[in-house]
């Protein structure tokens, strides 16, 4: 299992701009990363009213929330799953929907800048082994 540190210095070279904003989630990091696990991927966007880190390894997307009184919730998406990663731009923020055999996630509010890392990172036809 990566380190916190190895695991903050991963996501500062993905785009990680504030990592104020995002404690709680990174704190939890390690405990949901297996050991052969690297992050591909980062992005962030608001489902259901609650602020989500979205993370790509070569296996699995993890959908990460820490809200400040409720209990945290992880969802892990089997690659293997996911039927289509897609993404709508506008002015400055965009929307993420990634849909899975058995339900469709939605994110709202995820920052522009973040999305061609992550779409290439994510995309359900990309080969694990290129890099």
């Amino acid at each position: 299992m990566p380190s916190l540190k190895e695991i903050m210095s991963r996501l500062r070279e993905l785009g990680l701009e504030s990592e104020y904003r995002y404690r709680a989630e990174t704190r939890r990091i390690p405990e949901c990363l297996d050991a052969s696990e690297t992050l591909r991927g980062i992005t962030s966007g608001i489902r259901s009213g609650r602020r989500w880190m979205i993370l790509v390894t070569e296996g699995r997307i993890l959908l990460l929330t820490k809200p400040t009184i409720s209990s945290p919730d992880l969802i892990a998406l089997d690659r293997t799953d996911i039927r289509d990663v897609t993404t709508e731009r506008g002015l400055i923020f965009g929307t993420v929907t990634i849909v899975t055999e058995k339900d469709t996630y939605t994110f709202s509010n995820v920052l522009k800048k973040s999305l061609p890392t992550f779409i290439s990172a994510a995309s359900p036809n990309t080969d694990k082994d290129s890099e």
